[in-house]
């Protein structure tokens, strides 16, 4: 045999024990580590499992307790996230690491956090006071933030809100706290405002509208609906109606009202006048005549 086969074979030789050598180590860290890691997956899984029982459970409780649906999510998120925790903080034993290094490194690093996110955490302060606080809750017609709109949805972080126009807008929760909150208990005011001339019959005009209101399903009568003289104006006797309704009906009950005294005015002979004005003209040694436009 040559010396160059010597060689060739004594080079394949050197690295099939190089990969003895590897195999015998995978399986000797497979035996020591496999069933730890094992183990740990094991308890993720169970953790992860207990957690959705857990907060299923706490959910049901809740709502047989009649709790407000934004603290019943609140807290049976909150349990869900501690049995998670728990079951995180002993997985990582099993892995081999050790938890006080870890939550001493996690605090330090949250220092900093902290002030990277403090725009995120203000929120999240925010909706703890708003949830706890409860100055609305899902369903309400609240106007807040320059914004009307019923309550869809609450979190921590943010608020999301239904216009009356069917336009979803989200508000974090940091520009609701100080703010000042109208809270329309689900009911939506419509205000109407209409003219009659001075010629006309008020009081059958009120009675009208009175009539067109009673007689619209939509209109929450138990609010009662309020219907009077608010201004003398230029041109005519300016009549306001306020009346509430629910959010969803705002535009339906705002329109029909409207087309409805336009017709029953017409057909009562009440007259809607436009703007007048009297102009008068002075000329020398004659008397002024009023011109009306």
């Amino acid at each position: 045999m040559t010396p160059l086969a010597d060689a060739t074979l004594g080079a394949l030789s050197s690295q099939i024990d190089t990969t003895k050598k590897l195999i015998d180590l995978a399986l000797e860290l497979c035996v020591k580590y496999g069933f730890q890691v094992l183990g740990g997956l094991v308890i993720l899984a169970v953790g992860w499992l207990i957690a959705r029982v857990v907060e299923r459970v706490a959910a049901d409780l809740l709502a047989k307790r009649r709790v407000d649906v934004t603290v019943a999510k609140f807290i049976s998120g909150f349990a869900k996230l501690g049995v998670m925790a728990f079951a995180v903080l002993v997985a990582l034993g099993k892995f081999g690491i050790e938890v006080t290094p870890l939550i001493a490194g996690l605090s330090v690093a949250g220092v900093g956090m902290s002030l990277a996110l403090q725009g995120t955490l203000s929120n999240y302060a925010a909706g703890t006071s708003l949830i706890f606080t409860k100055p609305f809750k899902v369903g309400d017609i609240i106007e807040v933030a320059g914004v009307v709109g019923e309550v869809e949805d609450m979190s921590l972080g943010q608020t999301r809100l239904i216009r009356v126009d069917g336009v979803k807008v989200v508000v974090p929760n940091k520009h609701i706290i100080g703010e000042i909150i109208l809270n329309y208990s689900g009911l939506k005011a419509v205000d109407i405002n209409v003219g009659v001339s001075y010629h006309a019959d008020v009081d059958n005009a009120i009675e009208t509208v009175r009539q067109i209101i009673k007689n619209n399903p939509q209109v929450v009568q138990q609010k009662g609906p309020k219907i009077g003289i608010s201004a003398f104006a230029d041109s005519s006797i300016n009549l306001t109606v306020r009346l509430w309704c629910k959010q969803a009906d705002y535009l339906d009950v705002l329109f029909n009202i409207n087309k409805a005294i336009f017709d029953d005015f017409k057909r009562n002979q009440i007259e809607i006048p436009f703007p007048q004005r009297e102009v008068h003209v002075h000329q020398s040694n004659r008397d002024s005549t009023p011109l009306t436009s």
